[in-house]
């Protein structure tokens, strides 16, 4: 299970580089299968600031993804979402893929 955890991991991290053109940067979970993306950059990009409302709307609204707000986490949150990668890879790569799209309709 550990394998294909790590192999989750990297597909984030790859899709994050390669198609998202580092606007968001998956930070590697230490013991678990939860992955915070830093989308600050991603918000500097589409929003001119990092904006945890419009953010959320983009993942929830516009890319149809229950991912967990960042600031629902205390102080420092703000700007990060939280991605469950427990999940089939074809799974987590329609989701990825969802989220590419809602950007580029911005």
């Amino acid at each position: 299970m550990l394998k294909y955890i790590e192999e989750n991991v990297l597909l984030v991290e790859k899709f994050c580089k390669d198609e998202l053109g580092g606007a968001i940067n998956p930070l590697r979970p230490q013991s678990s299968f939860l992955v915070w993306l830093d989308c600050r950059e991603l918000c500097k990009r589409l929003f001119g600031n990092v904006d945890q409302s419009k953010l959320v709307e983009l993942f929830v609204q516009k890319a149809k993804l229950a991912l967990n707000d960042g600031a629902a986490f205390g102080p420092g949150g703000e700007g990060y979402m939280r991605l469950n990668i427990g999940c089939g890879k074809e799974l987590l790569q329609q989701a990825l893929e969802q989220l590419k799209m809602a950007i580029n309709k911005l």
